[in-house]
């Protein structure tokens, strides 16, 4: 870490103990949180090559265990995603910018009923926004598919583009 901190392979760093204590974040709760993250990224790593060295000898399909694993892994990405999170957010207290803005001082002035219109507000509005695009979505569906080209009748069939399968078809036969 020092090389991506002072661009130096022997800087010295500082240690966790040189921090003044009130200015020290929790560290069990990073410490563990960071774990799970990582731990849940290797699981996901280790289901992945299982899952390609099952494909390879083509029994992705013959292996129950593995599908299981696959199946209780299905909650890990957003388990590793909310993981990482408590790890930067828990990580940087006291301080929302380190060493400029502790998280005492960066609370909002306003009163608990102003924060609770101002999510209502926005709970509303997006609600409302979702709920007419389901309704469009909705709408789309119900009508049937509009037929933009005319019929051909007696004409004759010709390929377009790279796929001249009716062409050749039609010219072998004849």
């Amino acid at each position: 870490s020092s090389l991506i901190l002072k661009h130096k392979l022997d800087a010295p760093l500082r240690g966790l103990d040189t921090v003044p204590p009130a200015d020290r974040p929790p560290v069990g709760i990073v410490f563990w949180a960071f774990r799970v993250m990582v731990g849940i990224g290797f699981a996901m790593l280790g289901i992945g090559m299982l899952s390609l060295i099952a494909r390879w000898r083509k029994a992705l399909y013959d292996w129950p265990l593995l599908h299981r694993f696959a199946v209780l892994m299905g909650p890990s990405g957003l388990i590793a995603v909310l993981s990482g999170w408590i790890v930067t957010e828990v990580g940087r207290q006291p301080f929302t910018i380190y060493g400029l803005l502790r998280t005492a001082q960066s609370a909002s002035p306003l009163d608990a009923p102003a924060v609770a219109t101002s999510l209502l507000a926005f709970v509303v509005v997006y609600f409302t926004v979702f709920g007419m695009g389901i309704l469009y979505l909705l709408h789309l569906m119900k009508k049937p598919p509009e037929a933009h080209e005319t019929p051909l009748g007696d004409a004759p069939i010709r390929s377009a583009g790279i796929t001249p399968a009716p062409a050749i078809i039609e010219g072998a036969s004849s």
